[in-house]
């Protein structure tokens, strides 16, 4: 449970960041001018540097794709035109087998020698293109963001499993809220909601360290998880076993070259893995480590619109 973890926040920049109560609006205004311009320099620079080529793949059962998430791609595609930044766009669509979908997309963009940087994100979730940006720019082998179950854990309303003497649990969540970075950044009922969340993460410990919004973790979901290249070339060659034919058609022969069941479901340590929960698992049993960058908000489209911020329930 999230509220059981103990954490150090370290931020090297914090002092750019730094906006006191007292400043007035111009000054918050010129502030955020030049976090924009900030950006924009570090954008190039990294794109100068690295020569980069992102690819989003997402699996999609049905063809479908939530109305969020189609709002925020088009956000993205058009955030990411403006930076002359390369960018496609690939999708799976009726493949009931999600693991097969995510191998069949990760071979076809890995065929494109151009590519750089993979980021799955799934059909049922929204993001801001910012999101990617920060991921990107973090330059990590494997990382991503946490983003909500898509149900209610309604217990944490009765029983604090931090302070079992709390008589009223959301008073200080909200509290919480208020004495920290998020107060005028969430509002009451938001921070309430947040909490009420299950977030998808396995931790290394009991403990974390965050270090400019990223911490290290043991496994990270799919549905918002960038990898590099690189990575993808070390774990290809380290499980030559996985190498695949696609026999639904859905590759092209040239891009069978690249088929590898990287992320498929086993049995580990007596755990029945995930796709994604073995993927991490190879990735680390090499070596790798696996980061998520705590500052992303996510929100998880189900029945209802699931609003995470993983931030807000470890405060």
């Amino acid at each position: 449970m999230t509220d059981n973890i103990k954490f150090q926040v370290i931020d090297e920049d914090s002092t750019l960041y730094d906006i006191k109560e007292t400043d007035d609006v111009t000054s918050n205004d010129k502030f955020m001018q030049t976090i924009q311009v900030n950006l924009e320099e570090k954008i190039q620079e990294f794109i100068k540097e690295k020569n980069p080529m992102l690819y989003i793949l997402t699996p999609c059962f049905n063809g479908m794709c939530y109305i969020n998430y189609l709002h925020c791609l088009i956000e993205t595609i058009s955030f990411f035109r403006r930076l002359n930044f390369p960018l496609k766009v690939e999708f799976c669509k009726n493949d009931s087998l999600v693991s097969r979908a995510r191998n069949n997309l990760i071979a076809r963009a890995m065929t494109n020698t151009s590519a750089t940087h993979f980021l799955f994100i799934d059909n049922d979730i929204a993001w801001d293109p910012l999101d990617i940006i920060k991921l990107l720019l973090a330059d990590k082998s494997l990382i991503g963001g946490i983003y909500p179950l898509k149900n209610y854990n309604w217990s944490k309303l009765v029983k604090d499993d931090g302070n079992p003497y709390n008589s009223n649990i959301i008073q200080s969540w909200i509290t919480k809220k208020n004495n920290s970075i998020l107060k005028d950044i969430l509002s009451d009922e938001a921070m309430i909601q947040n909490n009420l969340l299950n977030y998808n993460i396995n931790y290394l410990g009991n403990s974390i360290k965050i270090e400019n919004n990223i911490t290290k973790v043991k496994h990270l979901a799919t549905g918002f998880m960038m990898i590099q290249r690189s990575t993808l070339e070390k774990m290809m060659k380290a499980f030559p076993s996985t190498k695949y034919v696609d026999d639904i058609h859905f590759l092209k022969k040239e891009e069978n070259n690249m088929a590898y069941a990287l992320f498929d479901c086993g049995v580990e340590e007596g755990h029945y893995f995930s796709e994604d929960w073995l993927f991490c698992d190879r990735w680390a049993k090499m070596g790798g480590e696996i980061y998520v960058d705590i500052s992303i908000n996510l929100t998880h489209t189900g029945i209802e619109d699931y609003r995470g911020s993983y931030l807000s329930s470890i405060i």
